[in-house]
């Protein structure tokens, strides 16, 4: 998979950036995709603008189905943080459990039901288990 960053914070994603990558050279794909590194304040306008919520988000994805190009997935790096911290497990876990979950939004799985909510976090777990990145319930 090719993955194209951008990084619109201040931070280095250096790290983020190479995690990333190691998990999707699982996923057998030759299909494209942008990962965006956001602010609280940038998520958060384009939640409201987008998606008409007014308030930070972790993770927004915008499907593009143009040839192999599946679209953009945009992280905010201090939610990443937060719930990171508030789950109880590495920022390493938390920015690949984004990643691989806008992933899948890109490819049209969503969570609305439970049903669908079962099959998405199914094939979630089982990407970030191959990076060995599984959830660890302390």
């Amino acid at each position: 998979m090719d993955i194209t960053f951008y990084n619109q914070t201040e931070e280095n994603t250096e790290q983020a950036e190479v995690l990333i990558k190691r998990i999707f050279e699982q996923v057998d794909t030759k299909e494209e995709m942008s990962v965006i590194f956001l602010t609280s304040d940038a998520i958060k306008t384009m939640n409201r603008d987008y998606r008409g919520i007014d308030k930070v988000t972790d993770v927004i994805s915008f499907p593009d189905k143009e040839d192999d190009y599946i679209g953009d997935i945009f992280i905010c790096l201090d939610r990443a943080k937060e719930q990171a911290s508030d789950y109880n497990h590495s920022i390493e876990r938390e920015i690949g459990f984004l990643s691989v979950h806008g992933y899948l939004h890109l490819l049209g799985y969503d969570h609305h039901t439970e049903e669908d909510e079962k099959v998405m976090f199914t094939k979630q777990e089982e990407i970030l288990k191959k990076a060995n990145l599984e959830r660890v319930i302390k």
